[in-house]
């Protein structure tokens, strides 16, 4: 593969040297874009937040993000690669729908455009514009749908302009990688009223392991339709067809072993399992496509007050086999445990109406947003599992070398074979909530912004019905208010703010399935957090910055339980506080910085003895850094040609933290990425190199860890037509 690139590279050169067209002589700056470009995505990013015409440095609550050029230039085919520009955020559980970890909580990839776009994986990201994290419990705006106390991941969507571009890509790598993409933009008439934008792309990935892959196919069509100068309206869709194999996840037991005077394995590496042994195969896989489809509607109700009509639907699911693995006392054992999903669907539908305002009351400029928000949850889940729990076996166990004779006896057949004695479960819950809000920014005095936001819901919890006895369990309504207040101050207008904020979460559990087929109903969990620090735009933007100290406060905290990992218990509070840095610069021409460090303490409070004062195991690392640079070169021959190299880690995460059990984490680790590329008007050309230092780590959650993939290298060609 090596040998191809450096061909494709000196080739693309040649013809640019030859070449010097009037188009490679107005190649622009690129680092000078990349800043902009960010700058710009913190202030979307901030009206997103508020749902109001607000800049970042006005704005109490803090925003990171992740503009598409950053994206492009790292090389990133997937979602969670993208995260590792976020200060804080680490990831935990590799589910189907991988889970992250912010400010000491779990939190999801749900939200795409302030809206929520339920799905059962991470959406592809060829049409990401940016990336978002809302920083912090975010009820009052958002709900508690799917937010978490940690913050909210969002997905912005790349939108139809005015000027006609298409781009096509191939790109390929190590471990089969094999992408293409496509992203065509065309007005529909002369007026360029009718806009028409299309993203899709095709991608197979294998594994670094002996087995495991990854075929998705994912197209994302946008029209918008200026009526005339008063109203707009967006039609938007995603479609995402997906098969692969479960990613690799062990639940260790701990140290301390019950009747064993001996110290077990407290890490990954202590037990020696063989870091490319995947213990399945490619036919022991999963399918889990996505439909969602986005409406809305923009309408300008005078100079100023503008009306929005927003409205989601969609449906997801999973058809096939999830493996995944325990490990068996003494740890010399693993053990294959199987969960088999016949039909399993979720549908989703969210309808949002928001009227904002920005106008003056005598001399104190008002920005105002008021709206009623309702979505509707249903999951209609058949399932059976081998699992070892509810008197159920495992569906077979291996040495924890891999090298028995039975490694690969495990396919569809014998899954189905093993589980025709057991009777599946099949269930049904409907959720609904629907919610009013109101929040108001006003400026008493020159350079002073103060928030204020309150948000009332009515949460309808139809219970969870079982589909083959007919009984419902788990029914309940509720109540829940969260208000917030946020004070911003300018030192120097649009350059230094101090801020701080009150924020205040909820969430309404819903009612858990535990291993064993049983469902277990929580009562609701509620956070407030304290909040301040200091945002800057200096030095004509090319420095923005972010500090900020926290505090979170979280009652009726789910945790998993101390003697069975993988169930599910309400019991105390949590605490958590932390200090963030998130900084953009480029201080000369050329040279682009992006940099973050975050610092999180995170413990359990009232709760039973075993956990404690102890940190929670769902809350990820207490240090993490991240950093990347990259620099363009000016000039007439090497115009548009860049380098960049940056790097993330990641300290100690526990998945066991008790006195039971002992502790049993996964060690610390910094990962290397670098990039080449080679931008003109009507090409572009890259490599790139994930984790420069093969080094082997591990991640997870929830009680499981799972290998991070080894080195890889990576080459892609745009054509730009």
């Amino acid at each position: 593969m090596n040998k191809t690139i450096i061909s494709i590279a000196t080739l693309l050169f040649a013809i640019n040297l030859n070449a010097q067209t009037s188009d490679s002589l107005q190649v622009q700056n690129l680092q000078e874009v990349v800043i902009q470009a960010e700058r710009k995505a913190l202030d979307r990013s901030s009206e997103t937040a508020s749902k109001l015409p607000l800049k970042n440095i006005e704005n109490p609550q803090v925003l990171n993000t992740v503009n598409h050029l950053v994206i492009e230039q790292q090389g990133i085919t997937n979602f969670p690669d993208i995260l590792r520009n976020i200060p804080g955020i680490g990831r935990s559980w590799a589910s189907v729908s991988p889970y992250y970890t912010s400010r000491g909580f779990l939190v999801r990839n749900y939200i795409r455009n302030g809206m929520i776009s339920y799905a059962a994986s991470d959406m592809d990201p060829v049409n990401i514009e940016q990336v978002d994290v809302i920083k912090g419990p975010v009820g009052t705006l958002f709900g508690s749908g799917s937010v978490s106390f940690g913050g909210l991941i969002n997905r912005v969507t790349k939108q139809p302009f005015e000027e006609r571009k298409i781009a096509v890509g191939y790109q390929f790598g190590s471990y089969d990688l094999s992408r293409f993409t496509a992203d065509v933009n065309l007005p529909l008439n002369k007026e360029k009223t009718a806009l028409f934008r299309l993203n899709a792309s095709h991608t197979y990935d294998g594994s670094f392991q002996d087995a495991g892959f990854l075929k998705s196919t994912f197209i994302a069509p946008s029209l918008l339709y200026k009526v005339n100068e008063r109203l707009n309206l967006s039609l938007d869709a995603e479609i995402y067809e997906r098969e692969g194999t479960s990613q690799p996840q062990f639940s260790p037991v701990g140290p301390k072993q019950t009747g064993s005077t001996e110290t077990w394995a407290s890490t990954p590496e202590e037990l020696n399992i063989d870091y490319k042994k995947s213990f399945s195969n490619n036919s022991v896989k999963l399918k889990d496509p996505a439909r969602n489809f986005f409406g809305k509607i923009d309408y300008k109700l005078s100079d100023h007050w503008k009306m929005q009509t927003n409205i989601v639907n969609g449906s997801t699911s999973n058809t096939g086999n999830y493996l995944t693995f325990g490990i068996k006392s003494g740890d010399s054992v693993i053990q294959r445990k199987v969960s088999q999903y016949p039909t399993s669907k979720i549908t989703t539908i969210q309808l949002q109406q928001n009227f904002i305002g920005d106008f003056k009351i005598g001399s104190v400029r008002n920005r105002l947003v008021a709206g009623i928000d309702y979505y509707r949850n249903s999951s209609n889940s058949e399932s059976n599992a081998l699992s070892g729990r509810g008197g159920r076996p495992v569906f077979d166990e291996l040495n924890i070398e891999g090298n028995n004779s039975n490694y690969n006896n495990i396919n569809p057949f014998l899954i189905d074979e093993a589980l025709s004695s057991y009777s599946s479960t099949s269930t049904k819950t409907v959720q609904q909530t629907l919610g009013i809000y109101v929040s108001d920014v006003f400026n008493p005095i020159e350079r002073l912004s103060v928030m204020l936001s309150a948000r009332f819901d009515r949460f309808f919890n139809d219970g969870s019905t079982n589909l083959i006895t007919g009984v419902t369990s788990g029914n309940y309504n509720q109540n829940s208010f969260s208000p917030k207040l946020g004070v911003v101050y300018e030192i120097l207008k649009n350059e230094l703010s101090v801020f701080a904020n009150y924020n205040n979460g909820f969430q309404n559990v819903a009612p858990v399935t535990q291993p064993d087929g049983t469902v277990s109903v929580f009562k609701p969990q509620y956070a407030n957090q304290a909040e301040f620090g200091f945002k800057t735009d200096l030095l004509k933007n090319k420095l923005t910055a972010t500090l900020s100290y926290y505090d979170i406060r979280v009652k009726n905290t789910l945790r998993a339980d101390v003697d069975q990992p993988t169930y599910t218990v309400q019991e105390g509070d949590q605490y958590s506080k932390g200090v963030e840095l998130d900084l953009v610069s480029s201080p000369i021409a050329g040279l682009f910085l992006k940099a973050g460090w975050a610092y999180n303490d995170s413990k359990y409070t009232n709760a039973v003895e075993s956990v404690n004062g102890r940190r929670p195991v769902n809350s990820g690392a207490k240090n993490a850094v991240n950093w990347y640079a990259s620099y363009t070169f000016g000039g007439l021959i090497f115009k548009g040609l860049g380098f960049g190299f940056g790097g993330n880690f990641n300290g100690k995460n526990y998945l066991i933290n008790n006195t039971t059990n002992g502790q049993f984490y996964t060690n610390e680790y910094t990962l290397l990425n670098a990039n080449l590329f080679y931008d003109q008007p009507h090409y572009r050309f890259s490599i790139n190199a994930e984790n420069l230092g093969n080094k082997k780590y591990y991640y997870g959650g929830y009680g499981t860890f799972t290998p991070g993939m080894l080195r890889r290298m990576m080459a892609s060609l745009i054509i730009k037509i």
